[in-house]
């Protein structure tokens, strides 16, 4: 398998970052008219990228991190800021109101770089799995398309995260 440079994971994850705004216009624009339910599923994708922010923030914080890596770290949080941003502008164009909780994420045992980028592996695995399994659920297709297109976010930080770990972000031609 090849890996991926440091590097290349960081123009990568910038990338990432152009859908920031057209996602918010379209979250906002899909809020109209909402169903309760959907935008239940979408404070509880809320507190969820609240706690991916507050991962990525420990991470870097944690000392570590190379700079490269921290530089990173903080592209992936500069993606869960916008995923929360346009999440809780949609939820309060629909007349509800964004939560401010975090969902509780369990940390391991941090001792090196190694174990930050597991443990944000396995953060944007969780956040991946999460949007797959509610994307179906929304009563608004506008919103599961929205959803999806932050699940396709989520899933490049998996692929991207396992690439540096010398990991196969996949082990089937389908995911289940």
């Amino acid at each position: 398998m090849q890996s991926i440079s440091r590097a290349a994971l960081l123009g990568a994850s910038s990338a990432v970052a152009l859908v920031g705004l057209p996602l918010m216009t379209r979250f906002v624009e899909a809020a109209t008219v909402a169903d309760p339910d959907d935008i239940a599923s979408l404070n509880t994708q809320l507190e969820l990228e609240n706690a991916g922010i507050k991962a990525y923030a420990d991470a870097g914080a944690s000392g570590l991190l190379d700079k490269p890596l921290l530089a990173i770290a903080g592209r992936f949080a500069s993606d869960h800021r916008a995923h929360r941003d346009a999440l809780a502008a949609a939820i309060s164009a629909a007349g509800g109101t964004p939560s401010e909780r975090t969902a509780t994420i369990v940390y391991p045992k941090l001792a090196s770089s190694n174990d930050v980028l597991a443990f944000a592996l396995s953060v944007e695995r969780e956040a991946a799995a999460t949007y797959l399994s509610v994307v179906s659920e929304f009563k608004d297709r506008k919103f599961a398309e929205l959803v999806a297109s932050i699940l396709g976010v989520e899933t490049t930080h998996v692929a991207l995260l396992a690439s540096a770990l010398g990991q196969t972000a996949y082990n089937s031609a389908f995911v289940s």
